[in-house]
């Protein structure tokens, strides 16, 4: 089953989100308490100007939406409070699909 999360980091934790920013590619790249779940595609939403990071926008893999929110909650991003909000939805992924 295929999940996009939608994350927004809050405007305060800047600097924070920036120190955590490898820990964050490294556990997309290779989480092994979550092998279960892979990360299809991922990258950073910006502002309007394009200039500063806002979020996050992933496609993940899952068997379940409850194993999308464990890997969700478990990224150093999540752990150290980065994100204002998140929201995992289930998506029905109809093009550009891998594989």
């Amino acid at each position: 089953m295929h999940f996009i999360v939608f994350a927004t980091h809050k405007g305060e934790m800047g600097q924070e989100r920036m120190r955590l920013s490898d820990a964050f590619g490294a556990y997309l790249h290779d989480s092994a308490r979550h092998p279960d779940v892979t990360v299809h595609h991922g990258g950073q939403t910006l502002s309007e100007s394009g200039e500063t990071v806002t979020g996050l926008v992933l496609v993940l893999e899952a068997p379940s939406l409850d194993a999308a929110q464990a890997f969700v909650a478990d990224s150093p991003y999540a752990q150290a409070g980065t994100f204002a909000e998140s929201h995992i939805r289930p998506w029905n992924w109809l093009t550009g699909r891998p594989g």
